[in-house]
């Protein structure tokens, strides 16, 4: 299984839950090199992967990377895909936002200085994932130039999704998605926090116009999540017992959430006081 993870999805929150289901030693996190270029929109965690031993690519039962459509052709096996997509106008802002709070962002001191407004951020060709990022995602596709992206684009992702991907959920519909996937792999635990989520107040004010600007700029987006958001529910349509299910998780998510909290909570000191801590003298 590889989850495609596209940035500003709920990707991290769905992580946490795949984690739970794959035994540790199976589960393969896919990285660019330190000196290479961050984010999804690049071949490189692609590279990365066919670059390793055929039995160490082979290993893992669960592969997990921000990266673009195509790692599966380094899989030894066979495989599947799954994903989750965010309506486009949401996301973009849900991206902005995210410059803004991050400082080690690369866009980050140009956005907070004032220099890299909303609309330059969405039109100006400083960061290719708010041009059709999700569908250059599933079509594999990083080389296309800001700007230029066709309708072969789109024909690519949904290509990729009717050959290659098991479950395409929807942020919008996160609970949902775990009942798809229940019923798709069978998974029981599937409780949740959400992580990594904007903090509380933190919404940014964006107008009319500039929420039209963001859909005319990411067409292809806005199409391709209308193409999976009707075959979403339509899937939802044909799974029996959806509702009893989805109204059982959501119950029990309830009861879940405050230990789920503490453990998340606990899990960030420890990781934060590992990377505080001076290197060990041998």
């Amino acid at each position: 299984m590889i989850f495609l993870h596209i940035g500003k999805t709920a990707g991290w929150t769905l992580r946490q839950i795949l984690y739970r289901n794959v035994p540790s030693d199976l589960v393969m996190r896919v990285r660019p090199p330190a000196d290479r270029p961050r984010g999804f929109l690049n071949e490189e965690p692609l590279r990365a992967f066919a670059s390793l031993p055929q039995d160490e690519r082979a290993r893992p039962r669960l592969i997990v990377s921000h990266m673009i459509f195509g790692i599966h052709a380094s899989v030894p096996r066979s495989s599947t895909y799954i994903t989750l997509l965010r309506e486009p106008v949401a996301r973009t802002i849900s991206q902005y936002g995210h410059v803004l709070r991050t400082a080690h962002h690369r866009l980050h001191e140009a956005a907070v200085s004032g220099g890299l407004t909303l609309e330059r951020y969405v039109c100006g060709g400083e960061a290719l994932e708010v041009d059709n990022g999700q569908a250059r995602a599933l079509a594999g596709d990083a080389a296309t130039p800001f700007g230029q992206c066709s309708d072969a684009l789109l024909e690519a992702a949904l290509r990729n999704l009717d050959g290659h991907v098991s479950v395409a959920g929807l942020t919008e519909r996160f609970d949902e998605t775990l009942i798809m996937l229940e019923a798709e792999f069978g998974w029981q635990n599937l409780y949740y926090v959400r992580t990594n989520t904007a903090p509380a107040g933190g919404h940014l004010h964006v107008s009319d116009a500039e929420r039209q600007m963001i859909a005319e700029r990411n067409r292809y987006d806005c199409e391709l999540y209308r193409i999976v958001a009707e075959r979403f529910q339509a899937r939802i349509d044909e799974t029996p017992g959806v509702a009893r299910r989805l109204e059982l998780h959501r119950r029990g998510n309830a009861l879940y959430a405050p230990w789920g909290r503490f453990a998340h909570r606990l899990r960030r000191t420890a990781v934060r006081a590992t990377r505080s801590r001076p290197p060990t003298r041998l």
